[in-house]
C-alpha cells in the first residue's frame, strides 16, 4: 500500500518523472513563439534574404491569377442548390397569429405552392392606414409561426 505522502504526490501530479519546471517550460514556449513571429514577419524575412519556412512551392500567389474560379473543379453540383430555391412568383402577406406583432413577408411560389416564407425588409417604408411609419429597426421580423405557415397550410389535416 502506498505512504500517504506518495498518494498526495500521485493524486497531485507533483511527482511525474518531469526535470522541467510549468515555470520553465512556459518561458521555453514563449521564446520560441516570439521567435517564431520576428522570423515570421515580412520585414524579417526581406531583410535577411530568406524565404518563408512554411511555405508551399506549388501554392501561387492570387495576385498571379487572373480567374482564381478557373482551376476549380466541377461545379454542376451547385445547380441542385439553384433549382431547390427558384421560384416561379412572390406576394407579401402579414401573419398575425394571435399575438401582438403584425410581420410582414414574402412568400415564394412554384408550380402554385407556397415554398417559403421570409422577412420582406421593407419596415422602414410601410405606412399604415394613418400615415404611422415604422423604421427600419424592427429589423428583423417574423417567427417561427410565419416561416413555417405555409407548411400548416399544405400539411396533413388530421
Amino acid at each position: 500500500m502506498a505512504s500517504e505522502g506518495n498518494r498526495h504526490k500521485l493524486k497531485h501530479g507533483k511527482d511525474n518523472g518531469s526535470k522541467v519546471s510549468r515555470r520553465q517550460f512556459l518561458q521555453t514556449a514563449l521564446g520560441a513563439a516570439a521567435g517564431a513571429s520576428a522570423l515570421a514577419t515580412a520585414e524579417s524575412i526581406g531583410s535577411l534574404g530568406l524565404e518563408p519556412l512554411f511555405a508551399a512551392p506549388v501554392l501561387i500567389p492570387t495576385s498571379q491569377l487572373i480567374n482564381p474560379l478557373e482551376n476549380y473543379p466541377n461545379r454542376g453540383w451547385e445547380q441542385v442548390y439553384h433549382d431547390q430555391y427558384a421560384y416561379d412568383s412572390s406576394f407579401t402577406w402579414v401573419c398575425s397569429p394571435n399575438d401582438t406583432h403584425e410581420c410582414r413577408l414574402r412568400a415564394f411560389v412554384k408550380n402554385g405552392v407556397v415554398l417559403r416564407s421570409e422577412q420582406n425588409y421593407d419596415c422602414g417604408k410601410i405606412t399604415d392606414l394613418y400615415g404611422n411609419q415604422a423604421t427600419a429597426l424592427w429589423h428583423p421580423r417574423g417567427c417561427s409561426k410565419g416561416y413555417t405557415m405555409h407548411r400548416r397550410v399544405y400539411g396533413r389535416t388530421a
